[in-house]
């Protein structure tokens, strides 16, 4: 299904949604991005996250790696929202090592069953 068809024209809570980074609202949307060479980003000076809407490269389960990226984007706000907008060795070009934040967007998942497991989250 489209999301433009999802709905008939409303958007859907996950199409608009609005989350607290350390206290910091911050907007997420989809958005289509057709042939641009990224899967999402976060503007840390609107506080808008974007992930891609339309699965232009034919991505297999699409949805999965729409999350994939909504993970990857909530690290980059928390970085900035900690004051570490541009601290790392590219930040000239993007502003935070991206080999970090990928790892802490896929393993978070992994990382938080075993604090679960062990009861330390708090």
């Amino acid at each position: 299904m489209r999301w433009k068809e999802f709905g008939k024209g409303k958007e859907d809570s996950i199409m608009k949604k609005r989350i607290l980074i350390l206290g910091t609202l911050y907007k997420i949307k989809y958005k289509n991005l057709k042939d641009a060479d990224y899967d999402g980003y976060c503007d840390y000076t609107s506080k808008t996250i974007i992930i891609r809407a339309d699965n232009y490269n034919n991505v297999g389960d699409f949805k999965r790696m729409q999350n994939k990226q909504l993970r990857h984007e909530i690290i980059h706000a928390f970085l900035a929202e900690s004051g570490l907008q541009c601290n790392f060795e590219h930040s000239t070009m993007w502003g935070h090592e991206e080999t970090m934040v990928d790892w802490v967007a896929i393993q978070f998942p992994k990382l938080l069953a075993v604090y679960k497991e062990l009861n330390i989250l708090e």
